[in-house]
């Protein structure tokens, strides 16, 4: 953000203003405030678990950590990016300005920016009925293509890793009990998945 003001030769006097409540400013107030209403959540469920020494509220936690981690990451990497931005030096060969750091995001930004925040809403209010070994590959999915990744390659491959991690670390190591839906046919598919990633145990 910036504003001018005349000088008294006739000139004009452009002062860089950096607000406190930018955009990836906000964006990372909104993770850590529902980073923190889930941490306060999870002392709802707090019981111990046998053979579990963390219990049942300590992976959520972990997660909420890695959370508030990961927005802090993406606001530090998005700070650095503006600042080089306008810092950049105009091409003089191509005859134009440089871009203004602050500028104004197409109905596409917009719509891919609100599906970053909906679709992880959507994901934690399906997976009590279809469950989580049903619903998280669709969610990996669906974050990807709002990431604007393209190649099939690349999701088939990302999604297959992050999903088969996610496996082997909450179900094969940790035994932490996640939700297998309520509808019969993908509690069923749960249990299935289950079963198959513990196979030889």
């Amino acid at each position: 953000m910036s504003s001018s003001d005349h000088r008294p030769d006739g000139q004009t006097l452009t002062v860089s203003i950096s607000p406190l409540f930018s955009t990836p400013v906000l964006e990372w107030l909104f993770w850590l405030v529902l980073a923190g209403m889930v941490y306060a959540l999870t002392d709802n469920f707090d019981e111990p678990i046998a053979e579990y020494q963390f219990g049942a509220s300590g992976w959520p936690r972990v997660l909420c950590a890695a959370l508030a981690f990961g927005a802090t990451a993406q606001l530090l990497y998005k700070l650095t990016r503006q600042r080089a931005d306008r810092e950049k030096p105009a091409d003089p060969s191509s005859g134009q300005k440089s871009k203004p750091a602050h500028s104004g995001l197409t109905l596409g930004a917009k719509l891919q920016r609100a599906g970053v925040f909906l679709v992880p809403f959507l994901y934690l209010y399906v997976m009590p009925e279809i469950g989580f070994y049903v619903a998280t590959p669709f969610f990996i999915l669906a974050i990807l293509l709002l990431l604007e990744v393209r190649s099939i390659k690349a999701l088939i491959c990302v999604t297959a890793v992050v999903y088969g991690l996610v496996l082997l670390i909450f179900t094969r190591f940790f035994y932490v009990a996640l939700p297998v839906g309520r509808v019969e046919g993908f509690y069923d598919l749960n249990n299935w998945i289950i079963a198959f990633v513990r196979t030889g145990m």
